[in-house]
């Protein structure tokens, strides 16, 4: 057992703000006045600026001088992440291949079977969690520190955006069924597979992700994007 210590209150203000801007609860533009956030949240305004600012860091709003605007996201946003996340995760993974113990493909294996179950009684943000441990292990198996920094620098983006994907799943069977898969091919030392597997297996996150985020942004903004275009 170790000790676990509570998040800070900024980052729990992060975590909350992180998921309006995702969910377009707040609209891009959005001014974000501090003594408003505040009071909002029966907070200080130490942590509403330490929240702000680490979302800043995300590219999730961004500072003026006036204070601080939402920006969200956008399909285009989208596809960045996911070919920085693509870049990182195939190094890691293949890393993995030769530094992987069987503690750690058991603990893989744990977290997938825990999938397996939030999918069996269609339990969308338990397994959204599940899906984010394991991807980190990834990170972790493969050992390597800056990786790992990057990762954990978008990670609560990518959980963000992860909560909009599983809740659209009709059946989250098949998405654990592929967490499994790519275990199998890190066990077998199969690079080519394993890469290929990864990067079909971020191609339809990426897909779903797209869809999810454009149904927020709805078809007359779309529209209004098109022909600006």
């Amino acid at each position: 057992m170790r000790p676990t210590r509570a998040p800070a209150l900024g980052d729990q203000l992060a975590a909350v703000l992180r998921d309006q801007i995702v969910r377009r609860q707040l609209q891009p533009g959005t001014h974000l006045v501090e003594d408003s956030v505040a009071a909002e949240y029966d907070v200080s305004r130490g942590p509403v600026r330490d929240a702000l600012r680490l979302l800043e860091s995300q590219g999730l709003v961004e500072s003026r001088r006036r204070g601080f605007f939402v920006v969200g996201l956008s399909e285009s946003d989208i596809d960045d992440l996911y070919e920085l996340r693509e870049s990182i995760e195939l190094v890691a993974v293949t890393r993995a291949i030769a530094q992987a113990t069987s503690d750690q493909l058991r603990l893989g294996r744990e977290i997938v079977e825990e999938m397996v179950a939030c999918a069996d009684r269609s339990a969308a943000a338990d397994f959204a969690d599940a899906d984010m441990r394991f991807h980190a292990l990834l990170y972790r198996v493969g050992g390597n520190r800056r990786l790992i920094d990057v990762w954990e620098a978008y990670e609560p983006v990518f959980a963000s955006l992860m909560q909009l994907t599983v809740e659209e799943d009709v059946d989250l069977h098949p998405s654990a069924h592929d967490h499994g898969r790519l275990l199998d091919l890190i066990e077998e030392g199969d690079v080519e597979k394993v890469r290929a597997e990864l990067r079909e297996h971020l191609d339809g996150a990426r897909g779903r992700m797209s869809h999810a985020v454009q149904a927020l942004i709805g078809p007359e903004t779309a529209s209004a994007k098109d022909l600006a275009s």
